[in-house]
């Protein structure tokens, strides 16, 4: 029954009963009751993966979450403090990875809550939480509030994804506390200068659906170059917003000094991913020292062309996408390896990348991880036919020495380019390549 999904609004004990043991893969409880009713046959659902929850909870969670849960997800809940603590506890209890979904949450506020005893609860609740190994949990906040912030104060979660900018302003206030937080995931609309206080165990910041302004994704930068460690930065949709936007001289001034102290920054061990760019975006890298660039598609490779011989200390360049015109990438003396991800590509393009690499006068890796190569049929004419013969020719009587070739899926048209050549290392990852 890992296929249907359950959703109950009225239930009893006798309904629940029906469920004991079952396999089903999603529940889904409309109201504090059923909740209640479902607790004492949800230990029991032996591939239960999403939790979804609706109502209002005021004394501590009591839930027995099976161990096959993946998901949770608060919907529509109102909640003490106690309760939240309590369910996050039962959560890291799970011992494997697991997201916390809290979408429209409310936090009852203490006014509310009756007594010292009850006081002195949420204290040993808040206590207890940062004791807790939490650092496999994700924890997904869409409507916050700084109550709810600080309920995460000086835990150990893991990921945290800000699905709106007033999140990310609201978290700022606590993201530094978090002492094993290894991922942020951003969504939103960004003006002004970032703020957030990065925590030092961040290795991966992750932009999903962003718009922002040239100052914010420069002062984003300066933070991640200040944390001193390796450092992925994912731009998987961002779209700058125009300078015009942005309010006045003292604006363009900002961005001008910005742009002046992201040159002084050491960034050689942030790796920039990206999945959509423009001129724009590409622009804010120009002569910077970032070290690792991944590209995900061709047209990301084309815009970053423009700009990729001033990166003075780019060490590796991964690409990704479907290539057909001769390669020309103008390659920074500082790379080491450049990776050819999950790549089509014509005979044209492979050789000119190649012929391209022997020009730079250092040792250098070429990674054929997934290289397919275009067939003769896809390229057009004999004016083409004639351009592959002549670089073919160019490559054999280049020095290649210092380059090396790994390949890990390669096929008989890929191996015939280097036929003749004089390369120098040659790294076979499969019988198969062999």
């Amino acid at each position: 029954m890992s296929l249907i999904e359950m959703y109950w609004n009225n239930g009893s004990v006798e309904l629940f009963e029906i469920f004991r043991s079952t396999t089903i893969g999603i529940l889904t409880l409309e109201t504090a009751e059923c909740a209640s009713l479902a607790s004492k046959i949800l230990y029991t659902l032996k591939k239960l993966k999403k939790l979804y929850l609706w109502g209002t909870y005021s004394e501590r969670c009591t839930l027995q979450l099976p161990a096959t849960l993946q998901c949770i997800s608060l919907q529509e809940v109102e909640c003490s403090a106690e309760w939240l603590c309590s369910l996050l506890i039962a959560l890291s209890s799970l011992d494997h990875s697991v997201e916390c979904e809290l979408l429209n949450v409310v936090l009852q506020p203490c006014a509310e809550e009756c007594g010292d005893d009850l006081q002195a609860r949420i204290s040993d609740s808040r206590s207890e939480i940062p004791l807790h190994d939490m650092s496999e949990i994700k924890v997904l906040v869409e409507n916050g509030s700084v109550e709810l912030f600080e309920i995460f104060r000086g835990t150990n979660i893991g990921i945290l994804n800000l699905k709106t900018a007033e999140c990310a302003s609201l978290a700022s206030k606590i993201l530094y506390t978090l002492k094993k937080l290894t991922k942020l995931y951003l969504w939103g609309t960004y003006s002004e200068r970032c703020t957030l206080q990065l925590p030092a165990t961040l290795q991966c910041i992750s932009l999903q659906r962003v718009e922002c302004s040239a100052k914010w994704l420069c002062s984003l930068l300066i933070a991640l170059s200040s944390l001193d460690h390796s450092v992925k930065c994912e731009l998987w949709d961002v779209v700058m917003q125009p300078c015009e936007d942005a309010s006045g001289d003292d604006s363009h001034v900002h961005v001008s000094d910005l742009r002046s102290e992201i040159l002084s920054c050491d960034m050689s061990l942030i790796e920039i991913y990206l999945n959509n760019g423009s001129v724009e975006l590409f622009e804010i890298f120009r002569g910077t020292n970032i070290g690792i660039l991944n590209l995900e598609n061709a047209e990301c490779a084309s815009l970053a062309s423009k700009i990729l011989y001033t990166l003075k200390k780019l060490t590796k360049l991964y690409l990704w996408g479907t290539y057909s015109e001769r390669c020309t990438l103008q390659l920074p003396a500082t790379l080491q390896c450049i990776s050819l991800q999950e790549v089509e590509c014509s005979a044209e393009w492979l050789c000119s990348l190649l012929i391209a690499l022997s020009s730079l006068d250092n040792s250098v890796e070429c990674e054929l991880l997934n290289v397919v190569l275009q067939t003769c049929a896809d390229e057009c004419g004999d004016d083409s036919k004639t351009h592959v013969s002549d670089l073919r020719f160019e490559m054999v009587s280049l020095d290649m020495s210092q380059t090396t070739i790994l390949v890990k899926n390669g096929s008989s048209e890929l191996f015939e380019f280097f036929r003749g050549t004089n390369i120098g290392i040659l790294t076979l990852k499969s019988a198969d390549c062999e």
